[in-house]
């Protein structure tokens, strides 16, 4: 499907300065090492598509922000929703020092805004989305600021979103710099703008502004300096094989997701392993044997680790608004994979996270200040994996005010081969992984017998079908 998305315009959108809210101690926020982790990476983009609101809906909505139309009811409501959230309309300040040759970096949270798109995807439809399991190059146009870079927030928004109308769906993107917050704290604003378009006055949960670092590490104290040379090289990450990529959407049944895990943890005699642990490595398993490579090849799948869920000491505050996540790499041979199989592979993943106890992640960020790497994703291997998103993102919940969203699509952003992006189903304990991969790859999995027993690989039959699970 040919790019049919038209921009109709553009805005800035800063807070509304009606909250007290968020503390005044918020004016600059330093970085953690968990947001410095992030600055060479893109932009994540992620977004919800929704059926058009009927004209009575957009009605009653507008009476609650005294506008005249949808779009600028979502403008309105997105700035009183950033009285909450005012990093996001911030700016990134790098203050270089030339003596020691390093740069250090903060969030000036001085209101510029956020960046607003209104625009128009002619002839596209609900259905041309939802019904196919290859992810349309169109929706990829839903999306504001792709390729930007993190470390670009000096001169770019730290947010930037895209309401785009279909023929007859609403489709709200995001563009989220990933050096201020991780998917749970976007999702923790983007419910938030939800519930203020609703109608809400004061959100439902206030986030805690104030970076915190649970780790006691020398030095921490001070702003951290990265050496000039692992930063603001001009080098942006372009896969050579960029066109050649395609998004492929798995959707895994409450009764599926149930069997792998049962199978799992059966071969391996324990109940150690999760449900996302069992699906994840049914699809790195298959995709490894499809690419049929060299046995003494290293194939790596990097989970992230959630922070607010780990047993640290001091635990982080309810609602911490930033980055929490820490990757957690499981490197084998190809041929060590493949031989010892699904239940094994899976503990494999099982042991990495679990492993990672507060003793661990002190160490490893002691060592990280002492010598801060700021990784790039064109420094990655081959037959690397990544996970993003989480099937806890509860985001079918999300209501603006004219209904549930039916459906989770990403952007471009940070796109490699063999990103993963998790999220929950539309049937309570089911699984939706997007997956990007090369084409050959692709049709490998759809004629792969092993993998399609627990994976639906086939387009949806019906939109109506899917909506009507939502009702």
């Amino acid at each position: 499907m040919a790019s049919k998305v038209s921009i109709i315009s553009t805005c800035t959108v800063k807070a509304a300065g009606r909250s007290q809210h968020h503390p005044d101690n918020c004016k600059i926020i330093e970085l953690t090492p968990w947001d410095i982790y992030e600055l060479q990476i893109e932009y994540f983009q992620i977004g919800l598509l929704f059926l058009m609101p009927t004209f009575e809906q957009v009605r009653d909505l507008s009476k609650t922000t005294n506008t005249s139309s949808l779009i600028d009811h979502l403008r309105v409501s997105l700035s009183r929703t950033l009285d909450f959230f005012p990093p996001f309309c911030g700016l990134l300040e790098a203050a270089p020092e030339e003596k020691s040759g390093t740069t250090s970096f903060f969030v000036n949270c001085n209101n510029v805004g956020v960046q607003f798109n209104h625009a128009i995807a002619d002839g596209v439809t609900v259905g041309d989305i939802m019904e196919s399991n290859l992810v349309p190059h169109v929706v990829h146009d839903f999306f504001p600021l792709s390729g930007v870079q993190n470390t670009e927030a000096t001169s770019q928004p730290f947010l930037a979103v895209q309401v785009t109308e279909l023929v007859d769906g609403i489709f709200i993107g995001c563009a989220s710099n990933h050096a201020l917050v991780d998917g749970t704290s976007f999702w923790h604003f983007y419910n938030s703008w939800a519930e203020i378009s609703s109608g809400l006055n004061v959100i439902s949960k206030i986030p805690y502004l104030k970076r915190e670092f649970p780790f006691k590490i020398d030095h921490f104290s001070d702003r951290i300096s990265i050496p000039n040379e692992r930063i603001n090289s001009g080098d942006k990450f372009i896969p050579a094989a960029l066109q050649m990529l395609r998004e492929k959407v798995l959707h895994f049944s409450k009764e599926n997701v149930s069997k792998l895990k049962a199978k799992t943890n059966h071969e391996m005699n324990t109940s150690k392993i999760s449900s996302l642990q069992a699906v994840v490595t049914h699809v790195w398993l298959s995709v490894i044997r499809c690419r049929r490579l060299d046995h003494s090849e290293e194939t790596t799948f990097e989970v992230s680790i959630d922070m607010r869920r780990k047993r640290l000491n001091p635990p982080l505050p309810e609602g911490f608004f930033g980055n929490a996540i820490y990757p957690a790499p499981t490197t084998i041979k190809t041929g060590e994979l493949l031989e010892h199989g699904f239940g094994w592979a899976a503990l494999q993943i099982n042991k990495t996270i679990a492993s990672h106890d507060h003793e661990k992640l002190k160490c490893i960020y002691e060592n990280w200040m002492n010598d801060p790497e700021v990784p790039k994703l064109g420094d990655l291997p081959s037959n690397y994996f990544m996970l993003n998103g989480s099937p806890q993102f509860d985001f079918y919940k999300y209501d603006f005010g004219w209904g549930q969203p039916i459906a989770h699509r990403s952007g471009v952003g940070n796109m490699l081969d063999g990103k993963i992006t998790v999220s929950p189903g539309l049937e309570e304990g089911s699984m939706i992984l997007e997956i990007c991969l090369s084409s050959e790859t692709i049709q490998a999995l759809e004629e792969d017998i092993i993998f399609g027993e627990f994976v639906n690989t086939t387009p949806i039959v019906g939109v109506e079908r899917t909506i009507r699970a939502r009702i």
